[in-house]
């Protein structure tokens, strides 16, 4: 049993991260929506470009008795910051939504639209990996080395086709397929189930690699929170129509920058796996003389899923 101290401790850390947390992107997140909807809520759609009356409201509100009692000031501020902190974790919720969504979670009324962008992403694959073929099968029937100009037509084809998915596409949002991606070219290399060995690869991994691989977490992390945003900002549309220009913005860079961070995080899994899968072998007891192999990570996969 841990230590008191120990627990202490961990506790301490934990309040620290926690804290940095909430001061880096909670509240300044939250504290600008509430400053953008109170200035929406001014201007409504009549006024929304007549600025000045921001100002003046501003300088009514400064000369008010209330602005000048110290009570005042702490309960209004108190008020913003914990509203600003309830706009912020509401927010974070809808992470976890927005995440669902681009990984293939769709609720059930929403199956039939998952389906569809499913197919069409699919039929979209497959013109692009016929195209590919056809190059690749004029030139084999030509039984010539390759000259540049097939090498690059290969090439822009195959780009062609990742671009849309490493592998064909069963989901409606390329984050999700590329999520089954890392799996699939894993096994078909490996035989290695990673959802069963990732927790024991993860132990066997250097303090430098985890780092790095918590550094590319947190960037699609980020991105999806300010993903997330967009609706919050998409609401505040509802009064004032330039916000629902912010909320695109948001949903915009978001998610483009959530398909970056996450195909960097799914390479740098997949070169865990193929730097530290002997590694991992040798930590199970297993033989791996050389590198990891598909016999040896059948069989590490069998260890894992202990008969399930």
């Amino acid at each position: 049993m841990p230590s008191q101290g120990l627990v202490n401790a961990v506790l301490a850390e934990l309040g620290k991260n926690l804290a940095a947390r909430w001061l880096t992107w909670v509240l300044p997140s939250g504290l600008l929506f509430l400053a953008v909807a109170g200035a929406g809520r001014l201007l409504g759609q009549a006024h929304w470009y007549e600025f000045g009356r921001i100002t003046r409201a501003l300088d009514e509100l400064a000369g008010h008795p209330a602005s000048r009692s110290t009570g005042g000031v702490v309960l209004a501020a108190s008020a913003t910051l914990i509203a600003s902190a309830g706009v912020g974790l509401a927010a974070q919720a809808l992470g976890g939504a927005v995440e669902r969504c681009w990984t293939g979670d769709w609720p059930a009324l929403a199956r039939a639209a998952e389906r569809r962008l499913a197919g069409r992403r699919r039929r979209r694959w497959r013109a692009a990996e016929d195209a590919y073929t056809a190059v690749e099968l004029r030139a084999v029937a030509l039984g010539t080395p390759l000259d540049p100009a097939t090498t690059a037509d290969l090439a822009r084809h195959a780009a062609a086709r990742n671009r849309i998915s490493l592998e064909e596409p069963v989901h409606p949002c390329w984050t999700g397929d590329r999520v089954r991606a890392l799996d699939v070219r894993i096994h078909r290399a490996y035989r290695l189930d990673l959802d069963s060995a990732w927790s024991r690869l993860w132990l066997v991994l250097s303090g430098e690699t985890r780092t790095e691989l918590r550094g590319a977490r947190d960037v699609y992390d980020a991105a999806v929170r300010l993903a997330a945003w967009s609706v919050p900002y998409l609401l505040v549309a509802v009064w004032w129509w330039p916000s629902a220009l912010i909320a695109l913005g948001l949903a915009a860079v978001g998610l483009r920058r959530g398909r970056t961070a996450m195909d960097a995080f799914a390479e740098l899994v997949e070169s865990a796996v193929d730097l530290h899968g002997r590694e991992l072998a040798l930590a199970l007891g297993l033989s791996c003389p050389d590198r990891l192999d598909p016999e040896t990570g059948a069989e590490i996969t069998a260890l894992l899923r202990k008969g399930v």
